[in-house]
């Protein structure tokens, strides 16, 4: 499979800055972005966030920060993207806390021309060719790198209750919340992210398999009902069935979570979740659709939909969560 890059399209114009500080990104000036050439000395392959040891071309050695293994391999880069000896041109925005070694890469360039994007947020669009195609939505799919930040910006407009208010109102950036400690986010916002989500089939049981902080969800399909209310977990209890090739899958008994509805918006007990997945005409993608309801916190139901891609190429990573990884972006 071929993929050419479409100069200029960058994914954030017009974002809100929320958008993006659950990954920390609040710490580098966004609007900013700054050339620097020099040589390669290391590439950090960690997830939930990397980083490239570069020794500048006037000798200075600075640390450029990456989107981890789950994020930016289904856009094809691996841990010999970038190896040390290499001479590259970064693209990249400063810290905004005055540590002049440290900045938020967006792209390196190469001496061979081959450009090498390591942020979702600010990769340039993708043009793919020879695109395969789906016959179910059983396979690998990777969520449009749009529908994460999409999905963070909407909950500023959704209609919450004091409870659901007092959470968004009270949402601290530099505060350790569940990612930090590598505790992935429960759906719908798991789902939203740009990572290789495997949908494979075992009998009566469908299991997704996010590629993010080693989350899994399973969905029973064999017509049982969920627990009773008392019984919780942390990713819910997902029961599912097929309807004219669509995969509906109903998750209820969520542990309650600070983070569960979204970043900003905490969950209850009562939290329920209903996706539907539809494998669009030709194949090459599929359409996801949620409804979010949550009476503790949310005075009336969320609903959405977004965009998957259908990518047999790509696998889950396998790197594990590093706990000083996810938690860097709080260390002063």
């Amino acid at each position: 499979m071929h993929f050419l890059l479409r100069p200029l399209v960058l994914l954030l114009v017009a974002v809100p800055a929320m958008v993006l500080a659950h990954h920390g990104n609040f710490t580098y000036d966004g609007t900013t972005v700054v050339t620097l050439q020099g040589e390669v000395l290391a590439f950090n392959w960690r997830n939930p966030h990397g980083s490239v040891r570069v020794r500048l071309d006037s000798g200075e050695e600075v640390t450029i920060e990456t989107d981890g293994p789950s994020l930016i391999q289904p856009m094809g880069v691996t841990p010999e993207s970038l190896v040390p000896g290499m001479h590259v041109v970064a693209y990249a925005s400063p810290s905004n806390r005055g540590r002049s070694d440290e900045f938020l890469g967006r792209e390196f360039l190469r001496e061979d021309s081959e450009l090498v994007p390591v942020s979702v947020a600010y990769a340039r669009r993708e043009e793919r060719e020879d695109l395969p195609k789906a016959t179910s939505v059983i396979g690998t799919w990777v969520p449009d790198r749009t529908n994460l930040f999409a999905h963070v910006a909407s909950s500023a407009s959704w209609q919450l209750t004091p409870a659901g208010q007092a959470s968004f109102d009270s949402y601290d950036t530099m505060r350790p919340f569940a990612q930090t400690n590598c505790i992935a986010a429960t759906t719908p916002t798991l789902m939203t992210y740009p990572t290789a989500n495997v949908v494979s089939q075992s009998g009566d049981r469908i299991d997704i398999n996010a590629d993010w902080m080693g989350a899994t969800r399973t969905i029973y399909m064999d017509g049982r009902a969920h627990p009773d209310a008392g019984e919780q977990f942390y990713q819910g209890y997902s029961v599912g069935k097929w309807e004219d090739g669509d995969l509906v899958i109903d998750t209820r008994n969520f542990a309650p979570s600070p983070i569960g509805n979204v970043f900003s918006i905490a969950s209850g007990p009562r939290k329920r979740v209903v996706e539907r997945l539809s494998l669009d005409e030709g194949g090459a993608s599929l359409t996801w659709r949620f409804t979010l309801e949550d009476p503790d916190y949310l005075a009336a139901p969320v609903t959405a939909s977004y965009q998957w891609h259908y990518r047999p190429d790509v696998g889950a990573s396998s790197e594990a969560c590093d706990l000083e990884a996810a938690s860097k972006y709080l260390q002063e």
